[in-house]
């Protein structure tokens, strides 16, 4: 049986495929309100440079600076919002002039620790920016950095420290990624993130007491008559003078009593007995349904969680045949409660994993079918009521008998009255006494389950709170995965940095992921494929992966070698406004779709802007730098190369390079 939590996807290669499910929390990590503190948006913006979105971080600390909150450690932060996920040649010269004037400026003022840190950033971009510096000086002082600066600069300027630059760096960085790649927990954590936030709990309410004013008045009218016709037949029984008729009487009077009582009480338990096995045969209440709307999703959801959780001794088909009546009844009561609260069914699926565990339990102790002792009507009970009847008509036929010596007619339309009035009345009472104690019954049930569903509901959601990773943590085990991925490239090509002139990493959402995000958060997706080009004076090399970001796996799905003048052309397309595809043609073969991300307005709320999510989304992919690069080399080959500042003055015997013509493919 499949689960619901992993659909599945038959989609070919190449197509695009929708995400299985999706999920925004609520969080308070990227809350930030127009008349903020400077002090908080510094804070939010620091927290969206952390967390992988550095043009949100760049344009929030940019608006402390200019509110008064200003220091080193700002600026320091502002440089690293400027350059993260972005290679110098992707700045503009303005921004270039602005970075290098921030720095130095900030580094002469303040000589502590971020001051340092804003130094070593100046002599790497001047060194970057084609002067004669040598970068030698910036590196040995990088090294000597504390940690929290170090480590920030060397992760934030992955794409500027490329080359040479990175090789000092690249052992360090690869241990620390397989450190950070198994860390917190991540492989008993992971799934927290993309669960839904439960619905809340709900239960079916019972139906009010339904018995009206005109049922009690049929029933006292009946009452009063059948009251009359007896007290015409006891005066004339008094008439007879004869004690024998008068003890009749009496004796028949409290047979009434006690069959009435027991009758009721009979009645009340049939119906109610009738009532809980219809719930649990199933012929009542199964509201099927064909479409694959919620009700369609909530019924698949109660047959796979009804399947896993068997009894003990119950294989799963016999579990699925015994509970189906009772499967139909819960599933219905889901789909009646939910429905139309434009509640996604994921949403609900820890309340049908409750119920199918809770009605295993009640199995293995005895309570699914506790009912049928709790209504069956007793031997005593069925004993009392047949034999007071008995008296009743016994003894009612000796009253009425000698009733005829004094009068017939009169005595015979008393009786009549008496009886069918007593029906009736009978009939009347025992069903308001029985809705009143059926509507009280059923309302201490409702209350007994909603406070059961009650507990789970918090029992879940403190599970969910207590593991779902932070922003941060998911960042950063996202970066590990990547960084895995490129020293498994650089291995499999033999390349150490200093043969990398320079290197793009697009990850695009995987085939079939799931997908959840936090409110003001970028999307994160449960697959992942990355795409890697590494840029050496021979061609590029291009290696791509599949990464089960939940399941801790990296999967190898394709490598490719090419020339920089295989690279016919680089196409953007956008399906959709909120979408964005790119289609990379090379000379000799077939062009290549990525689907690089996409967004929809049932993940945004009511005060986000649907644009800047969108744009968030495609940030945190690498999509802008590698389409720099790609489109590069698709416009002039190898000569791109020469535009950028460092290679502008290659090093020794690099032009000489330049000038070669390129090998042949292979």
């Amino acid at each position: 049986m499949t689960s619901p939590e992993k659909p599945s996807n038959t989609a070919e290669a190449g197509s695009t495929v929708g995400m299985q499910a999706g999920e925004i929390h609520n969080s308070t990590v990227y809350q930030v309100l127009p008349d903020s503190p400077p002090e908080k948006k510094y804070e939010v913006g620091l927290a969206y440079l952390r967390d992988g979105v550095p043009t949100r971080a760049r344009e929030l600390i940019d608006d402390a600076r200019a509110h008064g909150h200003d220091n080193a450690e700002v600026r320091f932060h502002w440089v690293l919002a400027m350059l993260s996920k972005r290679s110098y040649r992707d700045l503009n010269p303005d921004e270039r002039k602005r970075l290098a004037n921030e720095v130095h400026r900030c580094g002469d003022r303040r000589p502590d620790a971020w001051g340092r840190a804003l130094s070593v950033v100046h002599d790497l971009l001047d060194y970057l920016s084609g002067t004669d510096k040598d970068p030698e000086h910036a590196l040995d002082q990088l090294v000597s950095l504390p940690a929290a600066q170090r480590d920030q600069i060397v992760h934030h300027l992955d794409l500027v420290l490329t080359g040479g630059l990175k090789d000092r760096f690249w052992a360090d960085i690869e241990q620390q990624a397989r450190d950070a790649r198994e860390s917190h927990d991540r492989k008993n954590r992971v799934w927290a993130y993309f669960e839904p936030s439960p619905a809340g709990p709900r239960a079916r309410r019972p139906l009010p007491d339904t018995t009206t004013t005109g049922d009690r008045v049929r029933a006292g009218l009946a009452t009063i008559t059948a009251a009359l016709g007896a007290g015409y037949l006891a005066k004339t029984v008094i008439l007879t003078a004869k004690p024998l008729p008068m003890v009749a009487y009496l004796i028949a009077a409290v047979g009434a009593v006690y069959a009435i009582r027991n009758g009721a009480r009979w009645r009340f338990l049939n119906r109610r007995l009738a009532e809980h096995e219809t719930r649990h045969s199933g012929r009542i209440g199964m509201t099927e349904t064909t479409d694959e709307g919620f009700a369609a999703s909530v019924t698949r959801k109660f047959e796979y969680y009804f399947a896993k959780y068997p009894p003990a001794g119950l294989d799963a088909a016999e579990w699925m045949g015994t509970s189906a009546g009772i499967r139909s009844w819960l599933r219905n009561e889901i789909v009646e409660l939910y429905r139309e609260s434009r509640i996604p069914p994921s949403r609900v699926k820890w309340l049908v994993r409750f119920l199918a565990r809770d009605a295993r339990d009640q199995w293995s102790s005895g309570e699914l079918f506790s009912f049928r002792e709790k209504y069956q009507v007793s031997a005593a009970t069925k004993s009392v009521c047949v034999l007071s009847t008995m008296v009743f008509f016994g003894l009612g036929a000796c009253v009425v008998s000698a009733a005829f010596e004094i009068e017939i007619l009169a005595i015979v339309a008393a009786t009549l009255v008496m009886v069918f009035s007593s029906l009736y009345a009978f009939r009347g009472w025992s069903d308001i006494t029985g809705e009143r104690l059926r509507a009280a019954e059923d309302n201490r049930e409702y209350h007994r389950i909603l406070a059961g569903r009650e507990d789970e509901y918090r029992r879940w959601t403190t599970k969910l709170d207590a593991l779902r990773p932070s922003e941060t943590q998911m960042e950063t085990w996202l970066t590990a995965d990547r960084t895995i991925v490129v020293e498994e490239a650089l291995r499999h090509y033999r390349l150490a940095w200093r043969d990398v002139l320079t290197h793009a990493l697009l990850q695009t959402p995987g085939e079939g992921s799931k997908y959840a995000r936090v409110r003001g958060g970028p999307r994160r997706y449960s697959k992942y494929d990355i795409r890697l080009f590494l840029i050496t004076l021979d061609g590029v090399r291009e290696l791509g992966a599949s990464i089960d970001f939940e399941h801790m796996t990296n999967t190898e799905i394709e490598r490719n070698n090419f020339r920089f003048d295989a690279v016919s052309s680089v196409y953007v397309a956008k399906p959709t406004a909120l979408s964005c595809d790119l289609e990379l043609t090379l000379m000799n073969g077939e062009p290549r779709g990525i689907h690089v991300t996409d967004a929809t307005g049932d993940e945004v709320d009511p005060d986000e802007n649907l644009d800047a999510v969108a744009r968030m989304n495609l940030e945190v992919t690498g999509f802008t730098h590698t389409l720099h690069i790609l489109e590069g080399i698709a416009a002039e080959g190898k000569r791109w190369i020469e535009r950028d500042p460092y290679l502008a003055k290659p090093p020794e015997g690099l032009a000489d390079v330049l000038d070669r013509p390129e090998p042949v493919e292979t």
